[in-house]
């Protein structure tokens, strides 16, 4: 008889069983942060875009606005004249399942927020993105200055 070295067959389908529990008892605990990690890099992104169209304001010294579908998941970045074309146009993450907003309606579905040439807002307002484990991130316009901020909802 000789003396081989090796795994039977049992003891590699104990082994394989055993690293499949380990994975699913694993796998949840890695998509929350990765989940968080996109809904907080979405609001970010918002965040910067409005600001984005508060600086357009000032250099153009033009109005412009931020726009945004809630129910299409999609914003825009344009001039206040309608005639003119987006500078940006933006279609939300799929792990972004849902979208409020308290800026004015214009129509359409849409809601903005205008800054004016001096860089202040023509109103203020909100935006709220949730993803699918309904954690939250609203994106808020502060009253006269305009100024942005990132608050966990």
């Amino acid at each position: 008889m000789r003396n081989e070295r090796g795994f039977t067959l049992a003891e590699l389908m104990v082994t394989i069983a055993l690293l499949g529990i380990l994975a699913a008892v694993i796998s949840p605990r890695l998509d929350t942060p990765l989940s968080e990690a996109v809904l907080n890099a979405r609001a970010f992104e918002i965040a910067q875009d409005i600001r984005r169209v508060q600086q357009l304001a000032v250099t153009s010294g033009e109005s412009h606005r931020f726009e945004i579908h809630a129910v299409n998941r999609r914003y825009n970045i344009r001039p206040q004249d309608n005639m003119k074309s987006s500078i940006k146009t933006v279609n939300l993450d799929p792990q972004i399942t849902s979208v409020t907003s308290t800026f004015q309606d214009i129509g359409g579905g849409w809601r903005g927020v205008t800054y004016t040439p001096t860089g202040i807002p023509t109103q203020t307002g909100e935006v709220v993105i949730f993803d699918n484990r309904g954690r939250g991130r609203a994106i808020i316009v502060a009253v006269g200055t305009g100024r942005v901020r990132i608050e966990a909802r």
